[in-house]
């Protein structure tokens, strides 16, 4: 298994790989493989055009536009524009280096006789790629280089770009080199060799539809005469990942016992048409459902579980869920032990519940606002957390995906009223210290409870609805959620902006970090351990886990060696390809790492030196539990643990129901409108 060691200084990233290879393989009980970066070799290709006028020859495929040669020289037609012809001779692999030989020939040069080479271009319709194009002088401009990355043949972006001496007329030879995400540009006088200029490019994030494929020509306007065309390449080609590819690729012998069911208790009939989270709360003798039932009205269900026969006590409260299964529902208790329930809002106004007697959810009663309508007028993301004294806490986003702002309030028993934790948001999305105009919303998992008695907490930015744009996964820890410091102990200024805090990793947009699936757990010392997906530089999907070294950095390690990658992106509810569920120590010092790859339930075990051990799937609940009983198509298991954990008779409440899959929040036509069985079951280990 290959494990890549990074440690965050300070927003930087420097990689070492500890360990290419485990000694046995990829992973335990897989078969050995190369590193994913090694080379075996290099491989060659050359063209001086020196033939018949005529057609490029069969080397070449001419993506766009119109190529022939003329008199020695590869020549392009004026139209389209941003005309491609590639040497299909040979495909790239990780490292390449394309050289051309160019003159830009022109009855009235304007300084704006685009010519050059391109590389990585894929397919032969709609084509995107990296090019280094140059111009010579021309009216009023100077000669100019530019690195572009092409989409779709007519969207340039400018990555590198400078200008140079070099009069119309001069002979141009462009050189593009790529070591990974490394580019290097050189622009020579091709009759002298001396140096025009020189550019360097480092991609933040490997773009999978740009790697591998073919180099070539390029010509925007049919100014190129090319005299030569090389290219050296490392081998194998490599080409864009496909479908992210995570089945488990060995075997674990996981220490404990096999959890059985120990109890099953019916609650009632819950919607089954989508997914949406559903909680169950015990607390003592009281034992709390919130869920929604066949026609979708929220409920809240309580029993008490030493009565002589527990029987439930059901309120459906006025408020309809939709297809949207970000509205799922969160509950929580004060000290006076009264139940406390939001839910059902994605950029709604609050929709929020309360009872007014202990254990009788008959009492819950619609409180309109908690501190001001005015941030209370788009709610999504309800949470509640009690902190060491038991007070209760919620936090809630107000505004939209990219540009919401996180609130926390502070309920007062006595009075029965709401306040702020702080009197400001705890997140602020507005600029940051190099991009001040910038906007972005912190999506945060809620404060966790360490065994060092804080609450620790973990979120990432979104620029915008667009879930790919997430990035800075961040860390910072509270007694009592209004005083914040790093993983280091050093104070931290809140409100928190884009930047700011203990950065764990400062994966950029489009670096294949998501919100929500980043979580945090602890090693087998009580130190903080990340778990989360991103890609890794040649565009893969691949699991990390970072933990606090103590003096306020992260060490970071790749733990998985997955082929593929999950792309996704668009906003509303995701298709999930990975989810992350975690990390616990077991009792053999091992750390698992728990994940469902396309539905399967596997587990990454890693060493506390973090290094990969093995992947293997994950150690199974009951089958009774896990397999769908329904008979409708396309129907799903759903679990949701107790909010308290384990419970006091042993083992753990998981709730349990069946749903069709996310239809990312659009209405289903058809779908078993009867809804699902939902209950709870008890699994553990028996009492010998």
């Amino acid at each position: 298994m290959k494990t890549v060691r990074l440690t965050q200084r300070r927003n930087r990233l420097t990689a070492a790989f500890v360990a290419a290879m485990l000694a046995a393989g990829a992973l335990a009980g897989a078969a050995a493989a190369p590193p994913a970066h090694a080379t075996t070799g290099s491989a060659n290709a050359s063209d001086d055009f020196e033939r018949a006028n005529g057609t490029l020859g069969t080397a070449w495929t001419t993506d766009r536009g119109a190529w022939s040669i003329a008199s020695g020289k590869a020549l392009s037609s004026s139209s389209p524009g941003n005309n491609v012809a590639t040497h299909r001779a040979l495909q790239l692999g990780r490292s390449y280096t394309v050289t051309a030989d160019i003159d830009i020939v022109s009855s009235a040069p304007s300084g704006t006789e685009w010519s050059g080479i391109v590389a990585n271009v894929q397919g032969t319709t709609s084509l995107s790629y990296y090019v280094l194009r140059a111009t010579t002088a021309g009216g009023t401009r100077p000669a100019q280089w530019q690195l572009l990355q092409m989409t779709n043949n007519a969207t340039p972006t400018v990555l590198t770009q400078g200008t140079m001496t070099a009069p119309y007329g001069t002979r141009l030879q462009l050189s593009l080199a790529r070591d990974g995400a490394q580019f290097q540009v050189t622009v020579r006088n091709g009759a002298t060799g001396a140096t025009l200029a020189t550019g360097a490019h480092a991609l933040a994030v490997v773009d999978p539809a740009r790697v591998g494929g073919h180099a070539g020509l390029y010509s925007n306007s049919g100014n190129l005469q090319a005299r030569s065309f090389d290219l050296t390449t490392s081998t194998p080609a490599i080409a864009p990942p496909g479908a992210v590819a995570c089945k488990p690729a060995g075997e674990y012998d996981f220490p404990g016992g096999s959890g059985q069911v120990l109890e099953t208790v019916p609650v009632g009939t819950t919607f089954a048409g989508a997914p949406v989270t559903q909680r169950v709360l015990t607390d003592g003798d009281d034992q709390y459902v919130a869920y929604y039932n066949a026609q979708r009205g929220m409920t809240i269900a309580h029993r008490s579980l030493s009565a002589a026969t527990p029987t439930w006590t059901t309120k459906v409260l006025p408020t309809t869920l939709g297809w949207d299964s970000h509205n799922y529902i969160s509950i929580g208790l004060d000290r006076n032990r009264n139940l406390h329930v939001a839910g059902n809002m994605h950029n709604v106004g609050l929709i929020y519940f309360r009872t007014t007697t202990p254990g009788n959810v008959n009492t819950l009663t619609r409180v309109t606002n908690m501190v001001s309508a005015s941030t209370e007028n788009s709610v999504t993301y309800p949470e509640f957390v009690n902190r060491q004294d038991g007070s209760l806490v919620f936090s809630h986003r107000n505004g939209g995906s990219g540009d919401g702002v996180t609130y926390f309030n502070l309920y007062n028993e006595t009075s029965n009223t709401w306040s702020r934790l702080v009197d400001q948001p705890l997140f602020n999305g507005t600029g940051s210290a190099t991009n001040p105009s910038g906007t972005w919303n912190a999506y945060f998992e809620t404060p966790l409870l360490g065994p060092d008695g804080n609450f620790h907490m973990i979120w990432v930015w979104r620029d915008t609805p667009d879930a790919a744009t997430n990035s800075l996964l961040t860390y910072a820890r509270s007694a009592n959620l209004v005083d914040w410091f790093d993983s280091a102990g050093n104070p931290l200024t809140s409100p928190f902006r884009y930047g700011d805090a203990d950065v764990v990793d400062p994966v950029p947009n489009g670096g294949g970090l998501l919100n929500g699936n980043a979580k945090l757990g602890f090693d087998a010392d009580g130190t903080p351990i990340i778990s989360y997906h991103k890609y890794d530089d040649t565009g893969r999907s691949q699991i990390y886990v970072a933990r606090a070294d103590g003096t306020g950095d992260w060490d970071i390690s790749q733990v998985s060696n997955w082929e593929g990658r999950w792309s996704f992106g668009g906003g509303g509810s995701l298709d999930f390809k990975v989810i992350m569920g975690g990390s616990q120590v077991m009792s053999d010092g091992n750390i698992r790492v728990d994940f469902r790859c396309e539905g399967s339930p596997q587990s990454i075990v890693v060493n506390d030196s973090l290094t990969g051990v093995a992947q293997a799937p994950t150690p199974p609940l009951p089958s009774s539990v896990t397999t769908v009983r329904g008979t409708y198509p396309g129907l799903q298991v759903n679990l949701q643990t107790d909010l308290n954990g384990a419970a006091a008779t042993g083992g753990t409440w998981y709730l349990r129901w069946e749903s069709l899959p996310s239809n990312l929040d659009q209405p289903r036509t058809e779908w078993p409108q009867s809804g699902s069985g939902i209950e709870l079951v008890r699994i553990g280990v028996p009492e010998e």
